[in-house]
């Protein structure tokens, strides 16, 4: 998932002689109307503080994630609303706990909704800044995460979600713009099992680096 920052970054960079000289009365994007999103991302490796009452408590890391997501909004002049989907998995890495710990096997899978709310930093370019929040829901499930020795640790869970985004978006042409930013996510408590006991894991907050390509009409 590196490789996908480092090529994000590059494409970034590539664009930057044609922002510099692009005309800065031009308004590409017509402003209202819909449009369509399309947004991979590198999900950068998160961990889960988990609780027992009969085991002590443990700490699951994982390494770089995948993302997709896709969303149909509805632009009025430098606002967005946008109802979105998404999926996303992290593979399970390491474990430690209380005398002991290794790596893992397994992974994380998460489907979820949300409406997003954006704000596009009027520049009069077709370089601007934006901010985005949204509020859905995300369902995560635990698939089989695996210490040697030990039963597997299962889940499945259907959370509260809140997101926070910003970035910068790049009109290629009347149609079309590409964007590149930075995605918090929070979910909430959660509850899985090994070997038949309980486990409570902690919130979970979430980092990744996003691109995306809107498509107007």
């Amino acid at each position: 998932m590196r490789k996908f920052a480092s090529v994000a970054s590059i494409i970034f960079l590539c664009m930057m002689p044609e922002i510099l000289w692009a005309d800065e009365g031009t308004n590409a994007i017509p402003p209202t109307g819909f449009y369509l999103s399309f947004s991979p991302s590198a999900v950068v490796p998160f961990s889960v503080d988990t609780t027992s009452p009969s085991l002590s408590p443990g700490n699951i890391e994982t390494r770089w994630g995948g993302g997709i997501s896709t969303g149909l909004g509805y632009r009025y002049e430098d606002f967005k609303i946008e109802g979105e989907v998404t999926y996303g998995r992290s593979d399970a890495d390491h474990v430690s706990f209380s005398g002991g710990g290794g790596d893992l096997s397994g992974y994380f899978e998460m489907w979820g909704a949300t409406v997003n709310f954006y704000y596009d930093v009027p520049t009069g370019t077709r370089l601007r800044p934006y901010l985005g929040t949204g509020l859905g829901g995300i369902h995560l499930q635990a698939h089989d995460i695996t210490l040697a020795g030990f039963p597997p640790t299962r889940g499945t869970n259907t959370l509260f979600t809140y997101k926070l985004m910003a970035g910068v978006s790049y009109a290629l042409t009347d149609a079309y713009s590409l964007l590149l930013g930075y995605r918090f996510m929070g979910m909430g408590e959660q509850d899985y099992e090994t070997g038949g006991i309980p486990l409570h894991g902690d919130s979970i907050h979430l980092h990744a680096i996003q691109m995306s390509m809107r498509f107007y009409f």
